[in-house]
Protein backbone atom coordinates (compact mmCIF):
# COMPACT_ATOMS: atom_id res chain seq x y z
CA UNK A 1 0.00 0.00 0.00
CA UNK A 2 1.44 3.70 -1.11
CA UNK A 3 1.65 5.48 1.99
CA UNK A 4 -0.16 9.17 2.05
CA UNK A 5 3.77 10.69 1.81
CA UNK A 6 4.58 9.04 -1.31
CA UNK A 7 1.35 10.02 -2.71
CA UNK A 8 1.74 13.19 -1.69
CA UNK A 9 5.38 13.93 -2.87
CA UNK A 10 3.94 12.10 -6.54
CA UNK A 11 1.01 14.84 -6.50
CA UNK A 12 3.83 17.27 -5.68
CA UNK A 13 6.24 16.14 -8.79
CA UNK A 14 3.66 15.86 -11.13
CA UNK A 15 2.75 19.84 -9.75
CA UNK A 16 5.85 21.23 -10.35
CA UNK A 17 5.76 19.98 -13.85
CA UNK A 18 2.29 21.59 -14.44
CA UNK A 19 1.77 23.75 -11.93
CA UNK A 20 -2.07 24.61 -12.51
CA UNK A 21 -3.80 21.03 -13.38
CA UNK A 22 -7.33 19.51 -13.28
CA UNK A 23 -8.07 17.20 -9.96
CA UNK A 24 -9.69 14.82 -12.64
CA UNK A 25 -6.19 14.98 -14.68
CA UNK A 26 -4.43 14.09 -11.52
CA UNK A 27 -6.16 11.12 -10.88
CA UNK A 28 -5.35 10.00 -14.12
CA UNK A 29 -1.89 10.67 -13.56
CA UNK A 30 -1.74 9.27 -10.11
CA UNK A 31 -4.37 6.11 -10.15
CA UNK A 32 -5.70 7.40 -6.79
CA UNK A 33 -9.73 7.29 -5.99
CA UNK A 34 -11.56 10.26 -6.01
CA UNK A 35 -12.10 10.34 -1.96
CA UNK A 36 -8.17 9.77 -1.13
CA UNK A 37 -7.03 12.62 -4.11
CA UNK A 38 -9.61 14.94 -1.79
CA UNK A 39 -8.18 14.00 0.97
CA UNK A 40 -4.34 14.19 -0.52
CA UNK A 41 -5.17 17.73 -1.48
CA UNK A 42 -6.61 19.30 1.77
CA UNK A 43 -3.54 18.05 3.56
CA UNK A 44 -1.32 20.08 0.81
CA UNK A 45 -3.49 23.10 1.34
CA UNK A 46 -3.79 23.09 4.63
CA UNK A 47 0.41 23.12 4.35
CA UNK A 48 0.41 26.05 1.87
CA UNK A 49 1.57 24.11 -0.52
CA UNK A 50 -1.46 24.61 -3.21
CA UNK A 51 -4.75 26.12 -3.90
CA UNK A 52 -7.95 24.64 -4.97
CA UNK A 53 -10.65 26.80 -6.87
CA UNK A 54 -13.45 24.60 -9.24
CA UNK A 55 -11.53 21.31 -10.44
CA UNK A 56 -8.30 22.42 -10.39
CA UNK A 57 -5.43 22.71 -8.56
CA UNK A 58 -2.60 25.43 -8.80
CA UNK A 59 0.74 25.21 -7.05
CA UNK A 60 1.90 28.13 -4.90
CA UNK A 61 5.52 29.24 -4.59
CA UNK A 62 7.58 28.50 -2.03
CA UNK A 63 8.16 32.02 -0.98
CA UNK A 64 8.39 33.19 2.91
CA UNK A 65 6.03 30.26 4.26
CA UNK A 66 6.68 28.12 6.79
CA UNK A 67 4.35 25.28 5.89
CA UNK A 68 2.00 23.35 8.63
CA UNK A 69 3.98 21.17 11.13
CA UNK A 70 1.68 17.66 10.21
CA UNK A 71 2.78 18.24 6.33
CA UNK A 72 6.68 18.55 7.51
CA UNK A 73 6.61 15.49 9.72
CA UNK A 74 5.76 13.58 6.90
CA UNK A 75 8.31 14.17 4.35
CA UNK A 76 11.91 13.29 4.66
CA UNK A 77 11.08 11.15 7.00
CA UNK A 78 14.21 9.05 6.90
CA UNK A 79 16.44 12.14 6.07
CA UNK A 80 15.07 13.01 9.64
CA UNK A 81 15.47 9.68 11.68
CA UNK A 82 19.39 9.82 10.04
CA UNK A 83 19.68 13.17 11.58
CA UNK A 84 18.62 11.90 15.26
CA UNK A 85 20.65 8.83 15.34
CA UNK A 86 23.91 10.64 14.84
CA UNK A 87 22.56 13.49 17.26
CA UNK A 88 22.02 10.34 19.58
CA UNK A 89 25.38 8.73 18.75
CA UNK A 90 28.08 12.01 17.94
CA UNK A 91 26.74 15.13 20.16
CA UNK A 92 24.11 13.88 22.82
CA UNK A 93 25.88 12.88 26.28
CA UNK A 94 24.59 11.15 29.41
CA UNK A 95 23.49 13.57 32.20
CA UNK A 96 23.32 16.21 29.93
CA UNK A 97 20.31 19.32 29.93
CA UNK A 98 19.35 20.62 26.45
CA UNK A 99 16.74 22.88 24.46
CA UNK A 100 14.71 21.16 21.91
CA UNK A 101 13.08 23.59 19.31
CA UNK A 102 9.82 23.01 17.94
CA UNK A 103 10.95 21.20 14.95
CA UNK A 104 9.76 17.96 13.43
CA UNK A 105 13.23 16.57 12.66
CA UNK A 106 13.64 16.30 16.65
CA UNK A 107 9.89 14.64 17.09
CA UNK A 108 11.61 11.54 16.12
CA UNK A 109 14.51 11.76 18.20
CA UNK A 110 12.96 10.42 22.02
CA UNK A 111 13.27 6.38 19.99
CA UNK A 112 17.25 7.27 20.06
CA UNK A 113 17.30 8.10 23.32
CA UNK A 114 17.03 4.97 25.22
CA UNK A 115 20.37 4.06 26.45
CA UNK A 116 21.31 7.29 27.48
CA UNK A 117 20.70 8.03 30.95
CA UNK A 118 19.91 11.25 32.75
CA UNK A 119 18.80 13.71 30.07
CA UNK A 120 16.95 16.35 31.11
CA UNK A 121 15.05 18.07 27.82
CA UNK A 122 13.39 21.88 27.93
CA UNK A 123 11.16 21.89 25.02
CA UNK A 124 8.13 23.16 23.41
CA UNK A 125 7.57 20.52 21.07
CA UNK A 126 4.38 18.96 21.78
CA UNK A 127 5.48 15.86 19.11
CA UNK A 128 9.04 15.25 20.85
CA UNK A 129 6.85 15.51 24.18
CA UNK A 130 4.34 12.92 23.53
CA UNK A 131 6.90 10.48 22.36
CA UNK A 132 9.42 10.92 25.02
CA UNK A 133 6.60 10.91 27.82
CA UNK A 134 6.77 7.37 29.27
CA UNK A 135 10.62 7.43 29.14
CA UNK A 136 12.16 6.68 32.63
CA UNK A 137 16.05 8.17 31.38
CA UNK A 138 14.35 11.51 30.55
CA UNK A 139 13.39 14.21 32.41
CA UNK A 140 10.95 16.64 30.40
CA UNK A 141 10.26 20.25 30.90
CA UNK A 142 7.37 21.59 28.80
CA UNK A 143 7.32 25.32 28.31
CA UNK A 144 4.57 27.60 28.76
CA UNK A 145 2.78 29.73 25.40
CA UNK A 146 0.06 29.62 23.33
CA UNK A 147 -0.80 26.65 20.99
CA UNK A 148 -0.97 27.66 17.56
CA UNK A 149 -3.00 25.74 14.90
CA UNK A 150 -0.97 23.41 12.66
CA UNK A 151 2.06 24.04 14.41
CA UNK A 152 2.05 21.84 17.28
CA UNK A 153 4.56 23.63 19.45
CA UNK A 154 4.26 26.60 22.21
CA UNK A 155 5.06 29.60 21.16
CA UNK A 156 4.68 33.48 22.39
CA UNK A 157 6.25 35.38 25.12
CA UNK A 158 5.33 32.89 28.11
CA UNK A 159 7.51 30.39 26.09
CA UNK A 160 10.53 32.72 25.91
CA UNK A 161 10.32 33.85 29.56
CA UNK A 162 10.34 30.00 30.10
CA UNK A 163 13.27 29.12 28.16
CA UNK A 164 15.09 32.14 29.98
CA UNK A 165 14.99 30.17 33.51
CA UNK A 166 17.38 27.73 32.33
CA UNK A 167 20.97 27.21 31.14
CA UNK A 168 21.54 23.93 29.70
CA UNK A 169 24.65 22.24 27.68
CA UNK A 170 23.02 22.27 24.20
CA UNK A 171 20.16 23.79 22.06
CA UNK A 172 19.35 21.52 19.38
CA UNK A 173 17.82 23.56 16.45
CA UNK A 174 16.91 23.52 12.90
CA UNK A 175 16.26 25.87 10.00
CA UNK A 176 13.78 26.24 7.21
CA UNK A 177 17.10 26.89 4.53
CA UNK A 178 20.81 27.35 5.23
CA UNK A 179 23.90 28.42 3.21
CA UNK A 180 27.63 29.57 3.48
CA UNK A 181 26.74 32.30 5.49
CA UNK A 182 24.23 31.72 7.93
CA UNK A 183 20.48 29.48 8.37
CA UNK A 184 17.12 30.88 7.93
CA UNK A 185 13.26 30.55 8.67
CA UNK A 186 10.42 32.12 7.06
CA UNK A 187 8.07 32.59 10.76
CA UNK A 188 8.89 34.98 13.26
CA UNK A 189 7.66 33.29 16.70
CA UNK A 190 9.36 30.21 15.18
CA UNK A 191 12.52 32.32 15.14
CA UNK A 192 11.93 33.99 18.61
CA UNK A 193 11.76 30.75 20.17
CA UNK A 194 14.67 29.25 18.41
CA UNK A 195 17.24 32.39 18.70
CA UNK A 196 15.96 32.18 22.70
CA UNK A 197 17.11 28.92 23.02
CA UNK A 198 20.64 29.49 21.68
CA UNK A 199 21.04 32.29 23.24
CA UNK A 200 20.47 30.68 27.08
CA UNK A 201 22.02 27.46 26.29
CA UNK A 202 26.24 26.89 26.48
CA UNK A 203 26.48 25.56 22.86
CA UNK A 204 24.09 24.86 20.09
CA UNK A 205 23.41 22.59 17.37
CA UNK A 206 21.84 22.64 14.31
CA UNK A 207 19.91 19.94 12.32
CA UNK A 208 19.53 20.10 8.65
CA UNK A 209 18.54 17.41 6.27
CA UNK A 210 20.44 17.84 2.45
CA UNK A 211 16.90 19.80 1.09
CA UNK A 212 17.80 23.04 3.35
CA UNK A 213 21.23 23.65 1.38
CA UNK A 214 20.15 25.90 -0.84
CA UNK A 215 22.55 28.99 -2.16
CA UNK A 216 19.69 31.15 -3.30
CA UNK A 217 16.60 30.72 -0.77
CA UNK A 218 13.23 33.45 -0.25
CA UNK A 219 13.67 32.61 3.72
CA UNK A 220 14.06 36.09 4.97
CA UNK A 221 14.72 35.69 8.52
CA UNK A 222 18.08 35.06 9.58
CA UNK A 223 18.79 32.90 12.66
CA UNK A 224 22.19 33.54 12.94
CA UNK A 225 25.43 33.39 11.06
CA UNK A 226 28.33 30.81 11.11
CA UNK A 227 29.50 29.87 13.60
CA UNK A 228 26.77 30.31 15.69
CA UNK A 229 26.26 27.00 16.07
CA UNK A 230 29.18 24.74 16.93
CA UNK A 231 28.11 21.98 15.26
CA UNK A 232 25.71 21.13 12.23
CA UNK A 233 24.59 17.08 11.77
CA UNK A 234 22.88 16.21 8.29
CA UNK A 235 21.76 13.12 6.51
CA UNK A 236 24.17 13.66 3.16
CA UNK A 237 27.64 14.85 2.91
CA UNK A 238 27.26 18.69 1.77
CA UNK A 239 29.14 20.20 -1.06
CA UNK A 240 32.90 20.70 -0.81
CA UNK A 241 32.33 24.39 -0.53
CA UNK A 242 30.22 24.41 2.49
CA UNK A 243 32.35 21.75 4.38
CA UNK A 244 35.79 24.29 3.81
CA UNK A 245 33.63 27.22 4.57
CA UNK A 246 32.59 25.40 8.21
CA UNK A 247 35.94 24.13 8.51
CA UNK A 248 37.45 27.65 7.94
CA UNK A 249 35.16 29.14 10.23
CA UNK A 250 35.48 25.89 13.01
CA UNK A 251 32.18 24.51 12.68
CA UNK A 252 32.25 20.71 12.85
CA UNK A 253 29.68 18.72 10.41
CA UNK A 254 28.35 15.58 11.23
CA UNK A 255 26.62 13.19 8.37
CA UNK A 256 26.77 9.54 7.43
CA UNK A 257 30.32 8.45 7.00
CA UNK A 258 31.90 11.39 7.73
CA UNK A 259 35.97 11.30 8.07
Amino acid sequence: MVSRDDRVLHILKILNKHPRISVKRLIELTGESVSTMRRDLIVLEQSGKVKRTFGMVSLLEDTNIEFASPFRYRTHVEEKKVICRLLAKHVIKDNQAMFIDPSTTTAYLPNYLTERQNIKVITDNLQFAVAANQMTNLTLFLTGGSLRPNSNSLLGSHTIQDIGMFRPQLAIVSCSTLDNTGAYIADMEQADVKIAMMRSARESILVADHTKFQSDNSDYIQLAKFPAWSTIVTDVAPADHFLNEMKRLGVKVIYPKAK
